[in-house]
């Protein structure tokens, strides 16, 4: 694992004045209010931004891995088509802001799309990225990062950490932030910056904002042998009477996922039929038709299709990638119409097991 630089305090008008400068040489996106949510959107003042936020509406890795994205057009020349493939923009972004869940999403969303086999888009667009952390000290009622060990401060969990995830990360203090510096590229952005080392005052106010953090948690989940627990009890009652009686198969759930990744390929032909274009757009195994192959589709109801979505999460990823396809962030839960809770989905199967 990479050794962090020093760390060091940054006073909020000296912050202020240094992501002022950067606005200047760089794209930045950071929280903002919008209509009362927090939304991670491009700024074009330090003002605009949200600070005290807890969950964004869509998780900032959705920021590099867009909704809706132009691969390639096929351009009509004299009768035959030219393929002119498209490229992400060169110009540095900063996402600034990034909460540890959000942050452990992403790399859980990049260990399969530039793990094994890379997807040269998102890593494109990942490349141009630099990541200034912030830990969170303002979790809602659906937030269950803690139960993970994912959030609410940054720390390592199951194989990936802090040097891996972020260039910058910062935690406000009374003195102001304490900055940790983990990459050459996050050093780079504080060039002109006076920071002072931290008192030893200064580190012990960090632990106690920790741990009065943690108690705001009212939501939780037992991880403990969580994915066989679920591979146990696949047809549990549970699946029936939540997905057929309450699941819309809205697809909210995993449009606000910052680990979702499926997709769909669209070709759309303009009018004069000289040009189509080629999107890659968010799919959703939640959608009625996802499962359609050519003999019929494999989850039909929705019972099957809420399975597949919370064992994805809680069970599979675990024998797929090594970790959990869950981060906490409580998304899922918040923006799901009936409220549907996969927190209680996995206490309820527990609890009967324990039963029996």
């Amino acid at each position: 694992m990479v050794e962090p630089f020093a760390p060091g305090i940054l006073s909020k008008e000296a912050l202020d004045a240094r992501l002022d400068a950067l606005l200047k040489e760089y794209e930045i996106v950071a929280p903002v209010n919008r209509r009362g949510q927090a939304h991670f959107s491009k700024i074009i003042e330090i003002s605009e931004i949200e600070w005290g936020y807890s969950s964004s509406v869509i998780p900032p890795s959705k920021v590099i891995y867009q909704a809706e994205q132009l691969l390639m057009r096929f351009v009509n020349q004299d009768g035959s088509y030219l393929v002119v493939e498209q490229h992400p923009p060169s110009r540095q972004r900063i996402l600034l802001g990034v909460h540890p869940c959000d942050i452990h999403g992403i790399l859980v969303l990049e260990r399969t799309l530039v793990g094994r086999w890379q997807d040269s888009w998102y890593a494109g667009e990942r490349k141009r990225s630099l990541i200034i952390g912030l830990n969170c000290q303002n979790p809602g009622p659906d937030c269950f990062c803690s139960s993970f060990g994912t959030g609410p401060f940054y720390a390592p969990w199951m194989g990936q950490g802090p040097p891996e995830g972020c260039d910058l990360f910062m935690t406000e203090l009374m003195s102001g932030y304490l900055i940790e510096t983990f990459t050459e590229a996050g050093r780079r952005l504080l060039e002109g910056s006076e920071l002072t080392k931290p008192t030893d005052s200064d580190l012990v106010e960090k632990d106690e904002r920790h741990k009065k953090t943690l108690d705001q948690f009212t939501k939780h989940l037992n991880t403990d042998g969580l994915d066989a627990l679920l591979n146990r009890h696949l047809e549990h009652p549970v699946w029936e009477r939540v997905g057929e009686d309450r699941c819309l198969s809205c697809t909210n759930c995993t449009m606000v996922c910052p680990t979702c990744y499926c997709y769909d390929i669209v070709d759309r032909a303009q009018l004069d039929l000289k040009t189509i274009l080629r999107w890659r757009r968010w799919d959703s195994c939640q959608d009625q038709h996802f499962a359609e192959v050519h003999f019929g589709n494999f989850r039909p109801s929705r019972k099957a299709r809420l399975r597949q979505f919370v064992c994805h999460k809680l069970s599979y990823w675990m024998e797929q990638y090594g970790c959990y396809g869950c981060v906490g962030c409580g998304r899922c839960i918040h923006w799901c119409p009936t409220g549907i809770d996969l927190t209680e989905i996995a206490a309820e199967i527990r609890r009967e097991e324990i039963r029996l």
